[in-house]
C-alpha cells in the first residue's frame, strides 16, 4: 500500500468519493465564468506540460523525473487544460473538508497524481483471460517516486488556490447553516 498509495493505511481515493466536490468546482466556474482565475490555472497546467516535454526526452534528468515527464505529456495529450484544473481542485476541497482521508501529505500528493492521472486512458490496456474468455482492462502502476513528483508540481501549481476555493465553500456553508439557524429561531419565537 505504500508503494500504490503513499502510506501503509491510505486507502485509494475512488471517483465516486471525489464527484460531489468535482461538481462544486464546476457549479463555481459557472457562477464565476468570466473570472480571470480559471484561464491562469490552465496556463499553469500548460506551463507543466512544456516542462515535462523538455525534461522527458533529456538524458541529464533522473529516471524517475523522466516518467513523470512522461505521464504529464500522456494525461495532456488525453485531457483538456480544464478537466485537469477541476479534478485538481476537487481533490483540494476533499482534503480540506476530509482530512482523515489522507494518513499524510505525501499520500495526499501521491492521491492527487493518481486522480489526475486517471483522466488519461493511456495507462491502461487489455489483457485475454484464458478462463473466461474475455478481456481483462489491466492498469499500469506509476512509480512511487514518479507519482510523488508529478503530486508535488501540481500541488505547488494549485494549492493555494485549492485551498482558498475550499475556505469559499465553507464560507457559503456556514452563511447557509447561519440562514437555516435564523429562520429556526424566528418560527419559535412565533406566537
Amino acid at each position: 500500500m505504500l508503494r500504490r498509495q503513499g502510506d501503509p493505511d491510505q486507502a485509494a481515493i475512488r471517483i465516486t468519493e471525489l464527484a460531489p466536490f468535482v461538481r462544486l468546482v464546476r457549479r463555481r466556474i459557472v457562477r464565476n465564468p468570466d473570472s480571470p482565475l480559471w484561464g491562469h490555472l490552465e496556463d499553469r497546467w500548460r506551463v507543466i506540460a512544456e516542462e515535462a516535454r523538455a525534461v522527458a526526452f533529456s538524458a541529464v534528468c533522473s529516471r524517475h523525473e523522466r516518467a513523470a515527464a512522461a505521464e504529464v505529456m500522456n494525461i495532456d495529450a488525453d485531457c483538456s487544460a480544464q478537466e485537469i484544473v477541476v479534478v485538481v481542485l476537487a481533490m483540494f476541497i476533499l482534503w480540506r473538508e476530509r482530512p482523515t482521508c489522507f494518513r499524510s501529505d505525501r499520500a495526499f500528493r501521491l492521491q492527487l497524481a493518481r486522480r489526475v492521472r486517471a483522466l488519461s486512458g493511456r495507462h491502461s490496456g487489455l489483457r485475454y483471460d484464458h478462463q473466461t474468455g474475455t478481456q481483462k482492462r489491466v492498469y499500469r502502476e506509476m512509480t512511487p517516486k514518479a507519482g510523488a513528483i508529478l503530486g508535488h508540481k501540481l500541488a505547488l501549481a494549485f494549492g493555494g488556490a485549492g485551498l482558498q476555493l475550499a475556505m469559499l465553500e465553507e464560507r457559503e456553508r456556514e452563511r447557509v447553516r447561519q440562514t437555516v439557524e435564523d429562520i429556526n429561531q424566528a418560527i419559535k419565537e412565533l406566537k
